[in-house]
């Protein structure tokens, strides 16, 4: 499991500061997965710092599960605005913990679902038999 509180501390040093952009609407689905995605970006980038190959990867993964995931729900989303908007939003609070918990129970219940999916695609299928 991620260090989720030193994690959204990397992710605001990630961020440069802009100016104050109104709030950008995030329905609750949305903002959850750009929290996903923020926490898991900011776990890669201290991965790579503390040489863990295997964590940046299995890291990775995940910013491109909530990557892909977000640009199905929320195709128009300035991501970047989202990300800073959250960032803020975390910063200084207990939210990462809970939130970067969520994260990956989802994200582990996807990985489970390919392996089973993968499993049953090795499974010898039923043998149709052909009427010539």
């Amino acid at each position: 499991m991620m260090r989720r509180l030193s994690i959204v501390a990397a992710a605001t040093a990630l961020i440069s500061p802009a100016a104050a952009a109104p709030p950008i609407p995030l329905p609750a689905p949305v903002q959850q997965d750009v929290r996903c995605f923020l926490l898991f970006a900011a776990a890669v980038n201290e991965a790579g710092k503390a040489n863990n190959e295997k964590a940046r990867e299995a890291t990775s993964l995940a910013v491109m599960y909530y990557y892909g995931k977000l640009r199905v729900e929320a195709p128009t989303l300035d991501l970047v605005g989202a990300v800073r908007q959250e960032v803020t939003a975390m910063e200084g609070t207990s939210k990462a913990k809970e939130v970067g918990e969520s994260c990956d129970a989802e994200f582990a219940a996807r990985g489970k679902e390919l392996i089973n999916f993968g499993e049953t695609l090795q499974q010898q299928a039923p043998q149709s038999s052909s009427s010539s």
